[in-house]
This record gives C-alpha cells, sequence and structure tokens, in this order.
C-alpha cells in the first residue's frame, strides 16, 4: 500500500484542484458571462467573462479550429499524460517539487478539459490592476499553472545539494 500512496495523493489533489477551477469558470460563466466589468476592492481585482480560444495572452488565437485542437488540445493532452507518468514514476522529485509539478499539472488539465467542453475556447474571468499595471485576463487554473512554475524554480535554487529523498 505503501508505494501507492504518493499515486493516491497525486490523484486526490488533481481532483480536488481541477473542480475548484471548473467550479469557478461554471460560476464566472452563470454569473459573469453577458455582463458588464465587476470591479472589486478599489478596482485592483476586475471580473469580465472572456472565452479565450488560444494559450497565454490569446496567442495562437487566429489559428485554424484545426491546428488549434491539434495543439490546443491533442499534444497539450498527450504531453499532461506523460508528465503525469513523470512525476508518479519519479523517485527523486522532492515534495516541494512534487506539489510544484501537481499544481502545473491540475492547471493543465483543467484548462484542457474547459477547451473539450467549450468548443476550444477557455473561460477567463479575472484581471488583477496594481501600482497602473495589470494582469491579461487567467482563470484559476492559470493561477496553479504560474505558482507551480514559480515553486518548482523556487525549489531548485532552494536545493544546493541534493536532500534525501522523502518517499511518500
Amino acid at each position: 500500500m505503501q508505494k501507492y500512496r504518493k499515486t493516491l495523493l497525486i490523484f486526490i489533489g488533481v481532483i480536488l484542484l481541477v473542480g475548484c477551477d471548473l467550479s469557478t469558470k461554471r460560476i464566472a460563466q452563470d454569473y459573469l458571462q453577458g455582463q458588464p466589468l465587476k470591479s472589486l476592492l478599489n478596482g485592483s481585482v476586475k471580473l469580465v467573462y472572456a472565452e479565450n480560444s488560444g494559450g497565454m495572452l490569446s496567442m495562437g488565437s487566429s489559428l485554424s479550429n484545426e491546428t488549434k485542437f491539434v495543439i490546443f488540445q491533442l499534444f497539450i493532452g498527450i504531453m499532461l499524460t506523460v508528465f503525469l507518468a513523470y512525476i508518479i514514476f519519479n523517485k527523486k522529485l522532492t515534495q516541494l517539487q512534487t506539489f510544484a509539478f501537481l499544481l502545473f499539472f491540475s492547471g493543465g488539465v483543467g484548462n484542457l478539459i474547459d477547451r473539450v467542453l467549450n468548443g476550444g475556447a477557455v473561460i477567463d474571468f479575472l484581471v488583477l490592476h496594481a501600482f497602473g499595471l495589470h494582469t491579461g485576463i487567467f482563470n484559476v487554473a492559470d493561477v496553479y499553472i504560474m505558482t507551480g512554475a514559480g515553486l518548482f524554480i523556487l525549489s531548485n535554487f532552494l536545493i544546493k545539494k541534493r536532500p534525501e529523498v522523502i518517499e511518500f
């Protein structure tokens, strides 16, 4: 049973994270679609419904539907499958690296499921403003992806000498 613990924890994490992401997208669809922009926290957070048929910052949205399907659904689906196998079977990952990859993977899965359910588009609904700067429009899965990438980079700075790997 011990050898399956890591896999079980990963799958539970993925289910919870993807579930939260998809729930926020459905809420955005139900309450923001067709509505004017909503401003919160003195304009620091803005909620606005958008469907993104491209990648980050809508890159690739002008490609043909067939090309977008191959890149954003087929290729990403294959890459996520390979990535999941890497996370599960790599015994040298630290707990922080495993958590970082779990976040990254869950964000990818959340956006992939959203594309499949929304005819190739991902629902975005958040924009942050601070100090005269603002983000592009994004969703919770994007937060997972960026947080996971950041934690992985941080983990590599923290690991100067390879620590003992703690088995799950």
